[in-house]
């Protein structure tokens, strides 16, 4: 299993902002410099990131971007969902109505679905027991 870009940059972007928590919020542009993150694959994290409520943007002089909580209230497994989806092992696991859904006529009795379950709920048990306070340097 491999996590894209889109959640390794992400997580250094809000490390940023955990930094910067509670001095008001900081441009992308600062946050660009200082991760060296391409400006516009920056602001498409970052509009991921506002759809989900992870963080807030502000206009105008002076604005930017900031945590919408605490970082010790924004745990990984809200980040790796408004960046990556759901975790998921397998695409056959994924739920029916989801496009990327290969429904395997086995499934029920698939050998191997308890491991890929268990390794799922894991992986999930994993992102859901870190926030991002645990990223502050």
């Amino acid at each position: 299993m491999r996590f894209t870009s889109m959640f390794r940059y992400g997580l250094r972007a809000l490390a940023v902002l955990v930094d910067n928590y509670g001095k008001g919020p900081i441009s992308a542009k600062e946050i660009s410099k200082h991760e060296e993150i391409s400006p516009s694959f920056l602001e498409q994290l970052l509009a991921q990131l506002r759809r989900s409520g992870i963080v807030d943007g502000i206009r105008g002089p002076g604005g930017g971007f900031k945590l919408t909580k605490a970082p010790s209230k924004i745990l990984i497994c809200d980040v790796v969902e408004a960046l990556e989806g759901p975790v998921c092992a397998s695409k056959c696991l994924m739920p029916e109505d989801d496009p990327s859904n290969e429904q395997c006529e086995k499934l029920e009795s698939c050998s191997i679905v308890p491991l890929l379950k268990k390794l799922e709920n894991d992986i999930i048990d994993v992102f859901c027991s870190y926030s991002l306070a645990d990223l502050k340097s």
